[in-house]
């Protein structure tokens, strides 16, 4: 699709205590001036910060910043021996000073740490790495606290999965820390549809949904205006990741000095109202947006929050704790736009730098609670169709697989997609059966064999039924997450490989050697 050819990337971020490397040559040519242009107020003509520090602005821009950890939820609110050692030997003893402040469950990596994404742990989930900036978004959706609990969410712009996963993570969580309580006081799940319209990023965003363990979760690749054509007015909160002029990616060489120009902001500003007008229609009254960018530029950032409210109708929504990163710009812009407005500075913050804003559409009080129940009984899981699913499934799948296939495993709806079959959570929407809609996968056909999907061996709130697991030691996980084949037991068949309880990935075993069926994407090497 067009309107994401400036599509940004997510990740990144710099403690202030390092001295910033240098990004591309390219960075190099970047114009004061036009960085000066692009933070300058259309009505008054002010200029969002001092001339002193657009200069110190476009050093920052040019700098590259080290990644953060954003940790797995349940790390942090686990008190278990694994959630313990990992505090200890990941987070370190001085990790309230590495935390990021306006996201609480991310941290700089400790300086010990000099390689995170190649760890057993990080193979295992525990932890994401992404530009601490790029936590705003997360931050203003409230995606550490509660607050996403049981919402139908919709992120429209979602590859490569950093928000996307935090998002999932938020409203799923809950509900696996609850699994040995009884049913009917369990905390209510919550489902994500993640969109991204650029199919050639599709994979890696269905990566990093599948590494947080969960299945409450469908992608589609549509463009924006498609998909508010097909579920208008469906969901509780909507995220917009805008594809933008990207000047805070400029030192990492996705984007060239050119992002400061007027004519690319100019662009962006008008693929990002078509967005935004879509997005409006997604939400159901009453719910909520937060629109985030990675760039500087006013036009893309509060003029856009202008938009929302003048042309879309929406209201603003702040979050009492980012008060401390509320937009600052000069009194002649509307006010009622910067009080839900936020932004991080790379050279007053330790990151990138980033903008999010969160508003939401109004609802009538007496129509609130019967709007809900429309939308409960639109996207709530009828299980009357379940035989149809099921009858999908090709026979000779469940033969290879009968311990991942089983039509008469309640925990799951099975989905032929073309050569993949998906395995859907049993409460999930209606809609995860439309044809344009791609579930979690379980199991991909090669030729005539079908051989389970690196998803499926690292389902932690649905376990697959009948499959037998590996327990590995830590020499034998780094192994097995190079690629190599490691020793098996006597049992032959497909396996889970598992640290510490943890799920890695599949093997093949003969009775006596495990042959490597890691995927490729998931590998440490």
């Amino acid at each position: 699709m067009s309107h994401k050819k400036n599509r940004k990337s997510k990740s990144s971020s710099k403690r202030p205590s390092k001295r910033p490397k240098r990004g591309s040559n390219d960075s190099a040519n970047l114009s004061v001036e036009a960085v000066g242009e692009s933070l300058k107020c259309e009505v008054g003509g002010e200029v969002a910060l001092p001339e002193a520090e657009i200069t110190q602005l476009c050093d920052a821009i040019v700098a590259r910043h080290e990644n953060v950890l954003r940790m797995r939820r349940d790390v942090l609110n686990s008190k278990d021996d694994l959630s313990t050692d990992l505090a200890d030997t990941v987070l370190g003893p001085d990790r309230e000073s590495r935390v990021v402040p306006w996201y609480p469950m991310a941290m700089h990596p400790s300086p010990e740490m000099t390689r995170p994404s190649r760890t057993i742990d990080y193979a295992a989930g525990e932890f994401y790495l992404q530009d601490a900036g790029s936590l705003l978004a997360l931050a203003a959706a409230q995606a550490d606290t509660d607050q996403l609990r049981g919402k139908l969410i919709c992120d429209l712009c979602a590859a490569p999965g950093g928000k996307a996963s935090g998002l999932l993570e938020a409203i799923d969580e809950p509900y696996r820390l609850a699994e040995t309580t009884p049913d009917e006081v369990k905390p209510p799940r919550g489902f994500l549809l993640a969109n991204e319209p650029i199919r050639s990023r599709v994979a890696p965003l269905a990566y990093n949904l599948a590494r947080t363990g969960s299945d409450q979760y469908a992608i589609t690749s549509e463009d924006p205006e498609v998909l508010a054509d097909k579920f208008p007015g469906l969901f509780d909160f909507v995220l917009v990741d805008a594809p933008c002029s990207g000047q805070a990616l400029v030192a990492r060489g996705k984007q060239s000095a050119t992002a400061v120009q007027a004519s690319q902001i100019e662009l962006n500003r008008l693929r990002q109202n078509r967005i935004l007008a879509a997005a409006e229609r997604l939400l159901r009254p009453g719910g909520t947006i937060v629109y985030s960018t990675c760039t500087f530029a006013i036009k893309e950032n509060e003029g856009q929050v202008r938009f929302m409210m003048e042309e879309l109708g929406l209201n603003a929504s702040p979050v009492q704790r980012l008060v401390d990163y509320r937009s600052d710009l000069p009194i002649s812009f509307p006010a009622e736009a910067l009080q839900c407005s936020y932004r991080l500075w790379p050279h007053r913050s330790a990151c990138a730098g980033s903008f999010a804003a969160r508003l939401a559409k109004p609802a009538a009080a007496e129509t609130a609670d019967l709007d809900r129940d429309r939308i409960d009984a639109s996207w709530r899981r009828s299980t009357t169709s379940r035989s149809r699913d099921d009858a999908m499934v090709p026979r000779d799948a469940i033969e290879q697989l009968p311990f991942l296939i089983c039509p008469d495993d309640r925990r799951h709806r099975f989905q032929l997609r073309d050569w993949i079959i998906d395995a859907i959570a049993p409460d999930a929407p209606d809609w995860v059966n439309e044809q344009f809609v791609i579930g979690p996968e379980v199991a991909h056909r090669t030729g005539s064999t079908w051989k389970p999907s690196h998803a499926a061996a690292i389902r932690r709130n649905a376990a697959i039924v009948g499959t037998t697991s590996l327990d590995v030691d830590d020499a034998t996980a780094s192994m097995y997450l190079s690629g190599q084949t490691i020793p098996a037991t006597e049992q032959t068949g497909w396996q889970i490989v598992r640290h510490r309880g943890r799920p890695l990935g599949w093997i093949k075993s003969d009775g006596r050697i495990g042959k490597n069926h890691l995927a490729r994407f998931a590998r440490v090497e």
